[in-house]
């Protein structure tokens, strides 16, 4: 296998990760991954961009589209990142608010019931 076909391959097993970290939610919680593959991604996409893809020295277009392709992925993966982390936040909230709901309900409830008690107590 020459340098070019192992260069392109390395490229295609990055981008298969970068699918892999976005679908799999374990890895992307591993913060040291996560962030280590989108310095990874935007260092690799920056370096196709400023030197081109090799064997494709014929085509710059097709090292333009990859670059890209890889900052993309460094956008994308952190929007998905952040509709997690919104979308838990809304459930923890979510549930803070049930929570306190149930709290309120049960305090309310202890307080006529002890007016009741109280009722006929007096009337006793």
């Amino acid at each position: 296998m020459d340098l070019n076909t192992s260069v392109l391959l390395g490229l295609v097993a990055i981008l298969a990760l970068n699918q892999a970290l976005v679908r799999i939610p374990a890895l992307e919680r591993r913060s040291t991954l996560f962030w280590g593959l989108q310095f990874l991604d935007i260092f690799i996409g920056s370096a196709v961009l400023i030197f081109g893809l090799p064997g494709f020295e014929h085509a710059p277009a097709v090292g333009w589209v990859v670059g890209l392709l890889f900052v993309m992925h460094v956008a994308q993966n952190m929007k998905i990142r952040s509709d997690r982390k919104q979308e838990e936040r809304r459930a923890m909230i979510d549930e803070e608010r049930e929570i306190e709901r149930k709290r309120r309900r049960d305090r309310d409830y202890d307080e006529e019931e002890a007016e009741r008690l109280q009722a006929e107590s007096n009337d006793g």
